[in-house]
């Protein structure tokens, strides 16, 4: 971009990173009301693309202020704006980082998420990550581009970014809490990279931010032997092959996990104990994960889903003949052929009525009975989906387990069942 005279060199270099990278489409501003996503914002709105700017409020004590700020800014800019509150929850800085990917996901629908992070904060990313014991994949930072999220200004840094801010007369603010030195981000930027800078390396920032690209190059080649392994999503559930996860190099098998978990909540790649729970899971038992998930072995699989499943489908009446919808299944009654596979046999038909199987369910075998659970866990019905498995009761009586198994017959009437699962 040609200097113009209108414009301050720190102006400059932001509109000419953000215009380099924005593409076609439509795009969502991440503005939370301080001076680097003003900046951003103001990029944006000067390039002369239209974008919804949306501001998060995570409810705490300083929330107030940078929303006030965040609506003025959109104001000044003539932008479209939106909040969204979520739940403070925990209040940790991982929890509040994944509501808000989440809420920023999901105002955004089909469109490009672009937010502020600067190239201060790729070097604090590269140092705390170091200082885990990362390996290439931390050392490579945080990426400008993955899927829909966008960084255009993850080359300037903070001090342009907010130095165009106020050139531009927007009214942003700082958030009080990155102050705190007892959060590990805070010490990093506020004492430890300062103190590198004065005693080692006054270009320390560059040089972490050149060894975030070196990292990226060497991670590049092992992300491309994990993401030719096929992952399956299934509703709420991403499952990974737990044959892949057993016999791949342990760098490879922690960037397929890492691959699941971002496809479960993306953007978010997983802190170090959650990709290693993923990889754990491959020998059994339930691991928990950030933001109420779980990891767990199902079979050939292993599975990441929500902790809580959503409420299992409303019974309903199943007419003869007919056939009904129940969440995923289409289970159909009457004459010798419904048109559907799995086939079971009801006896009397009296009143059926299709409905989740819930504990203490239990199916009539022979001379006695077996609870429903232990007949869906007997076939390999993973724990999570036993709570919306289908059961057909006739007249009250549980006459079939969907597809798995059937009461002995009673009385002299014969209707024939049938089912099949929908693609999800």
């Amino acid at each position: 971009m040609a200097r113009t005279g209108r414009l301050t060199a720190e102006q400059e270099t932001v509109a000419a990173a953000v215009a380099a990278r924005l593409g076609d489409g439509p795009h969502v501003v991440a503005l939370s009301g301080g001076g680097d996503s003003a900046s951003l914002a103001w990029a944006v709105a000067f390039s002369g693309r239209t974008a919804l700017a949306v501001t998060v409020d995570h409810g705490l004590a300083v929330s107030s202020a940078l929303v006030a700020a965040a609506t003025e800014i959109a104001g000044i800019l003539g932008m479209e704006h939106r909040i969204v509150a979520v739940e403070p929850g925990s209040g940790t800085e991982a929890d509040l980082r994944v509501a808000r990917l989440a809420a920023l996901e999901a105002a955004a629908a089909d469109a490009t998420i672009l937010t502020a992070h600067t190239s201060d904060d790729q070097a604090e990313t590269v140092l705390g990550n170091l200082l885990r014991g990362a390996g290439p994949t931390g050392l490579a930072g945080i990426p400008e581009r993955r899927g829909r999220w966008l960084r255009p200004l993850l080359g300037v840094t903070r001090a342009t970014t907010r130095a165009a801010a106020a050139a531009s007369g927007l009214p942003f603010v700082d958030d009080l809490t990155n102050l705190d030195t007892s959060l590990r981000r805070n010490r990093l930027r506020l004492e430890t990279i300062p103190a590198l800078e004065s005693e080692f390396n006054p270009t320390l920032r560059q040089a972490l931010a050149r060894t975030a690209r070196f990292a990226a190059e060497d991670d590049a080649l092992l992300t491309a032997r994990a993401d030719a392994v096929p992952l399956d999503r299934v509703d709420e559930a991403v499952l990974i092959p737990a044959a892949a996860l057993a016999t791949l190099p342990s760098p490879v098998a922690a960037r397929l996990a890492r691959r699941a978990l971002r496809l479960l909540h993306d953007p978010y790649p997983g802190e170090a104990p959650d990709v290693l729970a993923v990889v754990d899971a491959v020998r059994g038992g339930v691991h928990q994960l950030t933001g109420g998930m779980l990891a767990e072995r199902e079979g050939p699989w292993v599975a990441l889903h929500p902790a809580t499943s959503g409420a299992a489908p409303a019974p309903v009446v199943l007419p003869i003949p007919g056939s009904v919808s129940f969440g995923r299944w289409r289970i159909a009654a009457g004459g010798e052929s419904p048109g559907l596979g799995r086939m079971g046999a009801l006896v009397g038909g009296k009143r059926l009525v299709v409905r989740a199987a819930v504990p203490g369910d239990r199916i009539e075998i022979g001379g006695g009975f077996k609870k429903v659970s232990v007949a869906l866990g007997e076939i390999g019905v993973a724990r999570r989906l036993r709570s919306h498995w289908p059961v057909v009761e006739d007249d009250g009586r549980i006459a079939w387990v969907v597809g798995i198994r059937a009461a002995p017959p009673i009385g002299t009437g014969r209707v024939a069942l049938a089912a099949r699962q929908e693609p999800s």
